[in-house]
């Protein structure tokens, strides 16, 4: 499990597999996507439809328990939560 202090940078790094440039992460404010019930990455209401109630950051996390789930995986990090979308490998920052 990464350490909580690791910044979103150094997750990118230690992911960062195809040796571009490091990729741009969109970052939202959790509350206010929690408040419109979405995100750019549709992360929320993906999460939703599984039956999974977003309330707190933490939530975001809980995916990471679902050992069918193969599309998302989330990481805490110093800023906030980190979300990676497998399919397209996409990420989006969750910051509190």
């Amino acid at each position: 499990m990464p350490d909580a202090n690791e910044t979103l940078a150094a997750l990118l790094q230690r992911y960062h597999v195809d040796h571009d440039q490091p990729r741009e992460v969109p970052r939202v404010s959790f509350a206010a996507a929690v408040q419109a019930g979405d995100d750019p990455l549709h992360v929320i209401p993906y999460l939703a439809g599984l039956g999974l109630d977003v309330r707190c950051l933490d939530d975001l996390l809980r995916i990471n328990a679902d050992e069918t789930e193969e599309e998302l995986h989330s990481f805490r990090v110093a800023e906030g939560v980190a979300v990676t979308m497998a399919s397209d490998g996409l990420w989006l920052l969750f910051e509190a």
